[in-house]
C-alpha cells in the first residue's frame, strides 16, 4: 500500500512539473526607432555616442537568441523619420538590417505615413527581399493603394513547439500625419475586439497586440477587451522597467509593456503556455549601454552609411556644434509647462529670423539634446520632421504678422487639446502667459498674463511671429490669420544649428514662460516667484582679456546651491571655483589662470539649477 501511495506521489509531482513548464516562450521588443541606426547619446573621448543604435541593439537580441529557445523579436512602429539615415535612405537601411536581423514582426506607426503612403510602398518594396518581415495593422483600410496589402496584414501568426502565437497590430490616428489614400480607422475598440475574436476562433493560443497607441490607450483596451495576453506597445516612448499589469474583462491579468526609442532598450518577455493556460515567467530592459559593443559586421555598415551621408550633409557627425552642460529635454519645473528643448528651438527661430516672438509645438520637436559633445545629428534628431525636397532637411521658417487677438486664437486652439495630445502643446520665445486647464476649451488663457517682449499684449497690435511650415499648416487650418507672410526657405535645422554654434555653452532650463494655474486664479503662482535666470546675476570678469588673474562678479536673490566651473572652448572641465551652498548676496571669486594657454575660456553658473555662461579671453 504504501509502495503505491509512493508511485501516485511520483506520477502527481511528475505531472504537476510537466504542466507548469509548458513551451516557454521569449519576446524581445523594442519600436519607435526613427531610423537612428548610430549610437547617439553622451559622447566616448572618440567622440562616438554611447547609446542605442541598430548594431548594438542587434548584438542584445543576437545573445538572447544564441541563450534562449522560442525566441521572436518584434517592432512597434516608427521606424521612418526621426534622423539623417532617414532623410538620406527613407528608411529603406533599417527595414534591410531588421530583415538581416530576424525581425518576426512589425507594426506600422504614424510617422510612416508622414510622407504619404507612396514613400512607405517604396521603402517596403526596396528594403525586402524574399524573406520580408510581416507588418501589422488591423485599423489601416488599405483599400485606396492595395500594393500595400502584400506588405500589410491585420495580424500574423508564429508557432513554437505546436503553441501558436498570434500577433496583430493597432495605428494611432495622426492628425499630423498625411496617409491619404490610406485610412485610419478610429474605432479602435470594436477593431481591436473583432481582430481578437477571429484570431482565437483561427486557433491562436497566445494573443500580442503590437500597439503604436500609446500606453494610455493601450492600458484602456487591456482593461476593457477581452483575449489579450500581452501589449508591446510604442508611439509614446516609455520606458517601463516592469510590465504594467491591467485587469481585464475576464479577471486575469494583460500585462502592457513598453522598452522607449531609438534601440536604447530591447524589452525581454519570458512566458510559458500549457494546456490554455498562458504564465507570466519574467521581465527584463536590455540596455544597451557603453558596456554593450556593437555587431561589428552591422556597425561597418551604419558606418558605410555615414560616409554617403556626409558626402550630402556635411561632417554632421565628426564637427562639433557646441556643448551641452546638461540634458535639454522635454522636462518641465512644477507649475512651469515651457520646456528646455522647447525654449531653446523656439530662441533658435526668433534669433534667425529676429521676429517679435516665434512658436512651435511640442509635437515638432523630437529629441532631447544629451549633455557633452553636440554635433549636427544631435540637433537634427531634435528637429527632423517635414521633409523639404530642396535641402533634403526638414520644416522650413515661416515669417509672418499676427493680430493678438488672433494669437490668443491660435494658443486656445492648441491648448483645447489638452489632455488629448501632447504634440500641439506649444512652446514659445519672445512672449509669456498663463493658463487654466480647468477652464472650457476656447477660454483657458488668462489674458492679463499674456506679455509680449514684457509688455502686455494687445489685441488689434500686429506682432511679427516665426513658425515652421508644420506650424504654419496647423494655423491656416484652424482658421488662424496671418498677414505679410514670408516663406523664408531657411530650415529649421539650420536655425538651431546657427544659435547652437553661437552660444557653443547650452544650458537651456524650464524658466517659466508658459505656466499652468489652476482654479482660475489670476493672481502670480509660487513658482513664479523662485529663483529664475533673471534674478541671478552673473556679472563679467574684470579684467578681461585678462593675465594672469580675473575677478569674476555673481549675486543671487536668494539662498542656492552653486556651482561655478571653468571650461576651455572644446568644452573640457578645466577647474571648479565653488561648489556650494550659500545664502543670498553679492560674490566675488578670483580665477587664476597663470598655469593656463593663451585662448578662449567660459565660466560657468548653475545657482539653484539656473545656469548662465560667459566668454573671457587668456592672453599671456
Amino acid at each position: 500500500m504504501l509502495t503505491k501511495m509512493k508511485t501516485l506521489i511520483l506520477f502527481l509531482a511528475l505531472a504537476c512539473a510537466a504542466y507548469g513548464q509548458g513551451t516557454q516562450i521569449n519576446v524581445l521588443h523594442s519600436g519607435d526607432s526613427h531610423s537612428h541606426l548610430d549610437a547617439f547619446g553622451p559622447k566616448d573621448c572618440s567622440g562616438k555616442g554611447t547609446l542605442g543604435g541598430f548594431a548594438k541593439g542587434a548584438y542584445l537580441i543576437g545573445s538572447v537568441r544564441a541563450t534562449e529557445q522560442n525566441v521572436m523579436y518584434l517592432h512597434a512602429g516608427d521606424f521612418m523619420v526621426g534622423d539623417f539615415f532617414f532623410n538620406k535612405y527613407f528608411g529603406v537601411a533599417e527595414l534591410q538590417m531588421l530583415q538581416q536581423s530576424g525581425c518576426d514582426a512589425m507594426c506600422v506607426g504614424n510617422h510612416e505615413l508622414d510622407l504619404g503612403p507612396e514613400v512607405l510602398l517604396e521603402a517596403y518594396n526596396q528594403g525586402f527581399g524574399n524573406g520580408t518581415i510581416p507588418v501589422v495593422s488591423a485599423n489601416l483600410d488599405l483599400s485606396g493603394i492595395p500594393q500595400l496589402q502584400q506588405y500589410i496584414a491585420p495580424y500574423t501568426v508564429k508557432t513554437f513547439d505546436g503553441v501558436d502565437v498570434g500577433i496583430f497590430g493597432m495605428t494611432t490616428p495622426d492628425p499630423l500625419n498625411n496617409p491619404d489614400p490610406i485610412i485610419v480607422n478610429e474605432n479602435i475598440p470594436e477593431i481591436t475586439y473583432a481582430t481578437v475574436m477571429a484570431m482565437r476562433a483561427n486557433g491562436a493560443d497566445v494573443v500580442i497586440m503590437l500597439s503604436h497607441l500609446g500606453w494610455g490607450i493601450d492600458s484602456a483596451l487591456a482593461a476593457n477587451i477581452p483575449g489579450i495576453d500581452f501589449i508591446c506597445g510604442g508611439h509614446d516612448h516609455s520606458v517601463f522597467g516592469q510590465p504594467k499589469s491591467v485587469t481585464n474583462p475576464l479577471g486575469t491579468q494583460t500585462l502592457v509593456m513598453q522598452a522607449g526609442p531609438n534601440y536604447e532598450y530591447i524589452g525581454k518577455l519570458k512566458f510559458s503556455y500549457s494546456n490554455g493556460a498562458v504564465t507570466f515567467d519574467s521581465y527584463a530592459l536590455l540596455h544597451a549601454d557603453a558596456s554593450v559593443p556593437a555587431v561589428p559586421e552591422l556597425q561597418a555598415v551604419v558606418d558605410y552609411l555615414k560616409s554617403d551621408i556626409v558626402s550630402t550633409y556635411g561632417n554632421v557627425f565628426g564637427q562639433i556644434a557646441g556643448f551641452a552642460i546638461r540634458d535639454i529635454d522635454h522636462s518641465t519645473f512644477h507649475s512651469f509647462k515651457d520646456s528646455p528643448i522647447g525654449n531653446l528651438v523656439a530662441d533658435a527661430e526668433r534669433s534667425k529670423t529676429h521676429t517679435d516672438i516665434s512658436i512651435t509645438a511640442n509635437g515638432m520637436i523630437s529629441d532631447k539634446i544629451c549633455r557633452g559633445r553636440i554635433n549636427g545629428a544631435d540637433l537634427f534628431r531634435s528637429l527632423p520632421y517635414g521633409f523639404d525636397t530642396t535641402t533634403g532637411l526638414g520644416f522650413n521658417l515661416v515669417k509672418a504678422k499676427i493680430y493678438g487677438e488672433q494669437l490668443v486664437g491660435g494658443i486656445e486652439f492648441a491648448l483645447s487639446f489638452l489632455g488629448v495630445s501632447d504634440d500641439f502643446f506649444l512652446q514659445v520665445s519672445g512672449m509669456k502667459f498663463r493658463y487654466d486647464p480647468d477652464n472650457p476649451p476656447g477660454s483657458r488663457v488668462i489674458m492679463n498674463s499674456v506679455k509680449v517682449g514684457g509688455k502686455s499684449l494687445k489685441p488689434n497690435k500686429l506682432y511679427s511671429i516665426t513658425i515652421n511650415e508644420g506650424i504654419f499648416g496647423i494655423l491656416m487650418s484652424s482658421g488662424i490669420q496671418l498677414q505679410d507672410i514670408e516663406f523664408t526657405g531657411i530650415p529649421d535645422y539650420t536655425a538651431l544649428k546657427d544659435h547652437v554654434r553661437r552660444m557653443f555653452f547650452v544650458s537651456s532650463y524650464s524658466e517659466g514662460r508658459i505656466i499652468e494655474q489652476s482654479c482660475g486664479d489670476s493672481g502670480t503662482p509660487e513658482d513664479e516667484e523662485a529663483l529664475t535666470s533673471e534674478s541671478v546675476r552673473l556679472g563679467g570678469n574684470y579684467p578681461n582679456p585678462f593675465y594672469p588673474s580675473t575677478l569674476i562678479t555673481y549675486s543671487l536673490p536668494q539662498e542656492a546651491k552653486v556651482s561655478l566651473q571653468i571650461f576651455d572652448v572644446s568644452g573640457r572641465l578645466v577647474e571648479t571655483l565653488v561648489n556650494t551652498v550659500q545664502p543670498k548676496g553679492e560674490y566675488e571669486v578670483r580665477f587664476n589662470a597663470g598655469n593656463l594657454s593663451s585662448g578662449v575660456y567660459f565660466y560657468r553658473l548653475d545657482a539653484g539649477g539656473y545656469v548662465q555662461t560667459r566668454k573671457m579671453t587668456l592672453v599671456k
